[in-house]
């Protein structure tokens, strides 16, 4: 079997969220194992794709184009035994269909393997992960900034009970996201800040 496929379960064995990294390479993975970023290429990471909605679980689009996410977990050490870094990616190209996530069907559809920018890289301990709505599969991310997101699940047709697993990151990463909110002041940089995100009290029609 391919080694890049089997890298996350050799590189992950005593983690708590073993099951998660227990996984095939997603297309940020590979993107990143080709070597653009060093520090990620073994790293151990866990991604699904989203879609961007608003607090009332709408549709955030663009000129009718939906607003695509690639968000990974990553563990950047051996020695840590939980995940310490987000990544998101969104695709070169901007994406102008709903159903391509399922948003009406909850049924993806097929496209041929597409390119992803990379637009942020957080620390997690900068990153509150909530559930905002479990039957919907919709995430709701908060910075040490206050900005706040919301995020629904795209799972390929073929996976069953994704959502779980981010569901288990939640749970496993609250007490160190608490603890270091209670000790620390709100970070000014640390990040790579490029707008992958709409804030929802801003206009739709502001581009990435």
């Amino acid at each position: 079997m391919d080694n890049q496929i089997m890298l996350p379960y050799y590189t992950a064995q005593n983690s708590p969220a073993m099951g998660m990294f227990n996984t095939s390479m997603g297309k940020l993975q590979q993107q990143l194992y080709k070597g653009e970023y060093a520090l990620f290429r073994y790293a151990p990471m866990f991604e699904s794709d989203f879609i961007q909605i608003s607090k009332r679980g709408e549709l955030i689009d663009v000129h009718n184009h939906a607003r695509m996410v690639t968000m990974g977990v990553v563990r950047t050490s051996p020695c840590l035994t939980l995940p310490d870094v987000m990544l998101l990616a969104r695709p070169a190209a901007i994406c102008n269909d709903y159903a391509l996530c399922g948003f009406a069907t909850q049924e993806r559809a097929k496209k041929p393997t597409e390119t992803l920018e990379l637009t942020r890289l957080l620390p997690l301990k900068f990153v509150k992960i909530t559930i905002h709505n479990s039957h919907k599969q919709q995430l709701h991310l908060r910075l040490a900034t206050g900005r706040a997101f919301y995020l629904q699940l795209c799972p390929p047709s073929d996976t069953r009970d994704l959502f779980a697993h981010w569901e288990y990151l939640v749970y496993i990463l609250r007490p160190q996201v608490e603890a270091y909110s209670r000790t620390q002041v709100i970070p000014t940089g640390d990040k790579l800040d490029i707008h992958v995100f709409e804030e929802e009290d801003k206009s739709p029609e502001l581009s990435f």
